[in-house]
C-alpha cells in the first residue's frame, strides 16, 4: 500500500568554499556549485544598478561547474530549472529562464531577459542576444550569435546565426 504521507528525500548541495552565493538566491537539492561561481549578483544594466536586485532559482539536481556568474532579476526572478548541466565560464544574465536539462556549454554567454527551453544546447562560446527566445530541443553550435527566435528540435550555427537542419535526437 503506498504511503502518501512520505516526504520527499533531501539530497545535499555541494557548494564550493570559494562560490559566492547571493542571500537572493533559492537553491534546490542536490546541485554541484562548484568553484569561483557567482550566483545572485546585480544584473548588469544600468536602469537597475541602483535599485535591490532580485532572485535566483535554482531546482535540483544541477551541475554548475565552475567560474560562472548567474545575475540576479530584475523585472523577474532568474530561474535555472531541474538536471542543467552549466561549463565553466558561462554567463547567465538577468530575468533569464533555463528551463529543465539544458546544457550551456564552456564560455557560453546568454543575454538577459532570453529563455532557453527543454532539453536545448547551447555550443562552446555561443552567444544569446538579451530577449533571444531558444525553443525545445534546439542546438545552438559553437561560437553562434543567435539574436530572436529559435524554433524547436532545430540546429543553429553561424554569425549571425541561421537554421542548419532538423535536430531530432
Amino acid at each position: 500500500m503506498h504511503n502518501q504521507n512520505l516526504k520527499r528525500k533531501r539530497m545535499a548541495n555541494f557548494i564550493h568554499p570559494t562560490a559566492i552565493i547571493g542571500d537572493n538566491v533559492i537553491i534546490g537539492d542536490g546541485n554541484y556549485i562548484g568553484a569561483y561561481c557567482i550566483i545572485g549578483d546585480k544584473a548588469e544594466h544600468k536602469k537597475f544598478w541602483q535599485k535591490e536586485k532580485g532572485k535566483v532559482y535554482i531546482g535540483d539536481n544541477n551541475v554548475i561547474t565552475g567560474l560562472v556568474t548567474i545575475d540576479a532579476g530584475t523585472e523577474i526572478d532568474t530561474f535555472i530549472g531541474n538536471g542543467c548541466f552549466i561549463m565553466k565560464h558561462a554567463h547567465i544574465g538577468h530575468d533569464c529562464q533555463i528551463f529543465d536539462n539544458v546544457t550551456i556549454s564552456c564560455g557560453a554567454k546568454i543575454g538577459g531577459h532570453s529563455i532557453i527551453e527543454q532539453g536545448s544546447n547551447i555550443g562552446l562560446n555561443a552567444v544569446l542576444h538579451q530577449f533571444t527566445n531558444v525553443g525545445e530541443n534546439c542546438m545552438v553550435g559553437a561560437s553562434a550569435f543567435l539574436k530572436g527566435e529559435a524554433k524547436a528540435n532545430t540546429k543553429y550555427a553561424g554569425v549571425p546565426a541561421r537554421e542548419i537542419g532538423s535536430n531530432i535526437r
